[in-house]
């Protein structure tokens, strides 16, 4: 008889896509092109999976990657590293979301999901961490943006609805609104964390260059390199 070794009980989702050229960060591009705006999101994309660090034995962490007709094994590998990938499912955003919160708290048994994308990148593993366990309180943590939208979201199995991703307008200013909207109508308890800014256009990037001026990291060196935080 072989030993059966659970799964960790918290779940973090990275939501990524591969680094193509003309596949990512497309507002940014309009302002500083196509070869530019792949490189933020390359340093995003690094940034992002250096401070969620890796597995362990409380915490499982997964990059779920939109699909692409380049993905491979080798390029997941190149991108993401020895994460665990898998591949996001669904038509919309909306339904990208609910399908991985599904799937992860009914057929993986997982206790707590949150989800983030790689659009923050200051984001560390132990504000990650603090929302995990602000779990144990609430049924759901989210974490807004300026931007109207959120950085992360999470929940624990015991309470999900997967309709919280359903008929959401993504990529608007209501997204939170919207979102908190009907958290609350089924009267479940939400906590929030700190407001937290995306980088998704010009202007964010440059906010971000002078408010991370001396910070470490691949972002705060590329644009430092392109004169933005000057």
């Amino acid at each position: 008889m072989f030993a059966t070794i659970p799964p960790p009980p918290r779940r973090l989702l990275v939501f990524a896509r591969l680094p193509l050229l003309g596949e990512v960060k497309s507002r940014l591009a309009e302002s500083i092109g196509r070869e530019k705006a792949l490189a933020v999101y390359e340093a995003m994309l690094h940034d992002a999976l250096a401070s969620t660090g890796q597995t362990d034995a409380t915490t499982e962490i997964e990059v779920l990657w939109a699909p692409t007709p380049a993905a491979n094994g080798a390029a997941l590998r190149r991108a993401f590293g020895d994460r665990m990938p898998a591949m996001q499912t669904g038509p919309t955003l909306g339904d990208r979301l609910a399908m991985a919160f599904s799937e992860r708290f009914f057929f993986q048994r997982s206790q707590k999901v949150i989800a983030i994308g790689v659009d923050e990148p200051t984001l560390t593993r132990e504000t990650i961490d603090d929302a995990f366990g602000v779990l144990d309180a609430c049924e759901w943590v989210v974490g807004p943006a300026r931007d109207g939208g959120y950085y992360l979201i999470g929940s624990r199995g015991a309470t999900f609805n997967a309709d919280v991703f359903r008929d959401i307008e993504w990529g608007t200013e209501s997204v939170l609104s919207a979102t908190l909207a009907r958290i609350r109508q089924w009267k479940h308890t939400v906590a929030m964390l700190p407001e937290r800014s995306d980088v998704d256009v010009l202007d964010d990037l440059r906010r971000f260059a002078v408010e991370n001026r001396d910070r470490p990291g691949a972002l705060a060196n590329l644009v430092r390199a392109w004169g933005l935080a000057a």
